[in-house]
């Protein structure tokens, strides 16, 4: 009997050593809208279009997951088009779960966020308890009342507090297109039938001459 229950207390332990992630879970404070954009350093929405796994221990906690997301409206924050957010892994660790190609509202702080346990080398940071929001596909500001991939719809408090959203700076110029410089006249580039015009009148004035300085030796040459 004892023996059995040697075992038993020796698997139990086994399993917290191998699987430490399974004995705790992700506990979030619930807050405002208006407490989620105050706490956050840069609010927007974006579109998932990469995401890497920063190098950690492999025999230990899993290491943070970076997430690039094209960004179509900002609501705080710097202006720009892309954006680099880190997040753990591990819900159970309170990491965010982002899928690529998805639209979502995102809420990142900055500094070391304390959950990190590599550092993901990028200066923004979420977490599960942020107020991340899958929203859907698009590029407009959110409006109260727009439905969500969820089948809620999206609630006035989180708009206001949003706040007005300007859309990010552009990737890239158009490319400028060069016109003819004008002439000195002011008139503009001189089209290409005058020259052609002037160069045949040239050469039949140079025709003309020729032919005349020939008759006029001929009637010289001629005897009284």
């Amino acid at each position: 009997m004892r023996h059995r229950l040697l075992v038993v207390l020796l698997l139990l332990a086994g399993a917290l050593v191998i699987a430490p992630g399974t004995a705790c879970a992700c506990s979030c404070a619930l807050l405002e809208p208006a407490e989620q954009v105050k706490g956050a350093a840069a609010v927007f929405t974006g579109t998932v279009v990469a995401a890497r796994r920063v190098g950690g221990d492999p025999l230990g906690t899993p290491p943070p997951v970076v997430y690039t997301f094209r960004a179509d409206q900002i609501y705080k924050g710097k202006a720009s088009a892309e954006f680099e957010v880190a997040t753990n892994a591990d819900s159970a660790a309170c990491g965010y779960n982002f899928v690529t190609g998805s639209r979502y509202l995102v809420f990142a702080a900055t500094g070391r966020s304390g959950l990190l346990t590599a550092d993901p080398g990028v200066a923004l940071n979420t977490s599960l308890c942020a107020g991340n929001l899958l929203v859907g596909p698009g590029d407009a500001a959110l409006r109260a009342g727009d439905g969500l991939p969820s089948g809620e719809s999206l609630g006035a408090e989180l708009v206001t507090a949003l706040g007005t959203a300007t859309p990010p700076p552009a990737t890239s110029s158009p490319t400028a297109v060069a016109t003819p410089a004008p002439d000195a006249s002011g008139g503009g580039p001189i089209p290409i039938w005058i020259y052609t015009g002037v160069a045949v009148t040239g050469a039949g004035l140079t025709f003309t001459g020729w032919r005349f300085s020939r008759r006029r030796g001929r009637s010289r040459r001629l005897p009284d």
